[in-house]
């Protein structure tokens, strides 16, 4: 299914690849993975090991829930206290004549629960004349009425119904972002596409999808559809109430703004590389749940020939100070960047992914600001999109890769993850008992200086 090459780092130092999943005669696009993590109960039982059951009918006796799962792509991997079960989900969409550029997913607990999918089409359709036309839609499904019980019936009545809005042009990259929208919070979802334009939809009072500016919420996005600026990926980071964009045009445009507290755009940077940018990755080098307030935020940009670099703290920088990723120019294009925590130490390291077939990790050497190979392995078909996830809640996160024609699930060295553990609770231990000794003597000087007895003068 893999072809693997030998390099001068173990293939399972860090990984192991425990699962694929081929997507059949069809392929899928670089837009094409969308993981989210749910609160929905499942009730498919678990398959006792690998390859994991394929289900492509639901079936009609839900059995006693056990945890929450995860999901990703039309196909969904969906688990509960173990390996995942194999989901497909029927959209309507037609095989040889439909086919899916972009996808994004979310899922909302606020005032009332919502599971809604959003998928970017291009359908074939032949002519009068007998010529083979192609046609694009923006469709969504989920988002007029409440989602079921379990996800898997969540994810099986999605297409009971659905909204198709045409498009005159073909669309790129779906992503979703959290706007004021008639005074009240809303998740929308926003579209790149070939005609230049950052297009914005959210629901209206109707519960239909309807289009509204960019530009209002977010200015850069209003400057990128003036200037018709084709961009090619869009990230949208949000962290301590506040909004960070960057975006990577067709012909090497890269932008990056900063909104604060309110909304207000208060920094824009701008400049302009020699290669079409195919992805771009705001993040925070340390993993944390509670970042400090300047806590630095990095960039991580790829693109089609050039090397693959990382902008330093872009929040004082700008995009004035950046690092190359050794080796990212030498398997084609990149096509695709991630940051996990491969090695559990807290710190992040980066992950690209090639036209050339191959995964690189990279880490930063310690006391530098440069970065150095930790892992690579080569794959069967081109890397499109990577991302990670604890998809059997067993609290360590898979790396799941997707490829052109197929979904590899890899789980973590279990034996390093184990030594890691150990050293850690050596770590706890040796530390509590530092701080009992210290207490101790702390304690035994006090006794001494109450003994002390001092004679008059």
């Amino acid at each position: 299914m893999t072809g693997f090459m030998a390099s001068h780092v173990d293939d399972e130092m860090l990984f192991c690849e425990t699962h694929y999943a081929r997507y059949g005669n069809e392929r899928t696009n670089i837009y094409g993975l969308a993981p989210f993590e749910s609160r929905f109960l499942t009730y498919l039982n678990r398959p006792d090991e690998f390859p994991s059951h394929r289900y492509e009918s639901l079936p009609s006796e839900p059995s006693p829930p056990k945890h929450q799962a995860s999901a990703a792509e039309l196909t969904a991997f969906v688990s509960m206290d173990g390996y995942w079960n194999y989901v497909c989900i029927p959209v309507g969409l037609e095989a040889g004549k439909s086919e899916v550029i972009a996808m994004d997913v979310f899922e909302e607990h606020s005032d009332k629960s919502r599971f809604v999918v959003a998928l970017a089409v291009a359908e074939k359709y032949d002519t009068e004349n007998q010529e083979t036309q192609v046609s694009y839609s923006l469709r969504f499904y989920g988002h007029q009425h409440a989602p079921k019980s379990f996800l898997e019936q969540t994810l099986f009545g999605l297409g009971e119904s659905s909204q198709i809005i045409p498009l005159t042009y073909p669309p790129m990259q779906l992503s979703h972002v959290q706007i004021n929208y008639e005074g009240r919070q809303q998740t929308a979802f926003l579209m790149a596409s070939t005609d230049g334009i950052m297009h914005l939809y959210v629901q209206d009072s109707s519960r239909l999808f309807v289009p509204i500016s960019a530009g209002t919420y977010f200015p850069l996005l209003g400057r990128i559809s003036d200037h018709r600026i084709k961009i090619l990926f869009l990230h949208i980071l949000t962290y301590q109430g506040k909004i960070a964009i960057c975006a990577g045009g067709q012909n090497g445009e890269l932008f990056l703004s900063f909104y604060d507290n309110e909304g207000v755009e208060c920094k824009s940077h701008a400049i302009r590389l020699f290669s079409p940018i195919t992805s771009v990755l705001l993040f925070h080098p340390r993993v944390s749940k509670h970042l400090k307030e300047d806590e630095p935020l990095h960039l991580v940009v790829t693109c089609a020939i050039e090397q693959a670099m990382v902008y330093k703290s872009v929040q004082i920088n700008g995009l004035s100070r950046s690092r190359v990723l050794p080796q990212s120019s030498l398997y084609d294009s990149v096509l695709c960047s991630h940051v996990m925590d491969v090695d559990w130490d807290g710190e992040q390291e980066i992950l690209i992914g090639t036209y050339g077939r191959q995964v690189l990790i990279y880490k930063q050497l310690e006391g530098t600001e440069d970065y150095t190979v930790l892992w690579r392995r080569q794959f069967a078909y081109p890397i499109y999109r990577m991302s990670h996830l604890d998809l059997n809640i067993d609290g360590l996160d898979e790396l799941i890769v997707i490829t052109m024609y197929g979904v590899h699930i890899f789980q973590p060295n279990m034996k390093k993850a184990r030594k890691r553990l150990l050293d850690v609770l050596m770590y706890v231990e040796s530390s509590k008992r530092q701080k009992y000794e210290l207490l101790l003597d702390w304690q035994r000087q006090k006794e001494l200086e109450k003994a002390i007895v001092f004679e008059p003068q």
